[in-house]
């Protein structure tokens, strides 16, 4: 997995850019965001805002620095609130392979930490569809 992003926050002054072997990467069916009104007289009126799919994603666990850590605090606080970053589900950033443009779902960034310094980070990610 590779994702690429613009570094806001100014957590760790890098680059923005992270790799790490993906453990989980589940989801992937349309969901149609929208609102449904219903007049007294029964007429049913329909309000598409978009269509978008929804990756829950986890990461194999991975030893980690304390720099490493911290770029990985650096892309939860800086995509957190809806910025679109470059994300690799197969590829590397020497390899890609179907890089998209996504948005990482409000709340949904966790973090576990197991013995050995080992890390584990989750997340789910919202691409755009239409």
């Amino acid at each position: 997995m590779y994702i690429e992003f613009s570094p806001t926050r100014m957590v760790t002054g890098g680059a923005g850019k992270l790799e790490a072997v993906l453990k989980k990467f589940d989801g992937g069916a349309p969901v149609v965001e929208g609102k449904t009104h219903q007049a007294l007289s029964g007429f049913t009126e329909d309000t598409v805002y978009r269509v978008e799919t929804e990756h829950q994603c986890e990461t194999a666990p991975m030893t980690l620095t304390d720099s490493e850590l911290s770029e990985w605090h650096e892309f939860a606080s800086s995509c957190g609130a809806g910025e679109f970053f470059t994300f690799d589900p197969f590829g590397t950033e020497a390899a890609p392979s179907a890089p998209a443009t996504v948005q990482l779902k409000r709340k949904s960034f966790k973090q576990q930490r197991r013995p050995g310094s080992r890390f584990v980070f989750s997340f789910t990610i919202v691409k755009i569809v239409a």
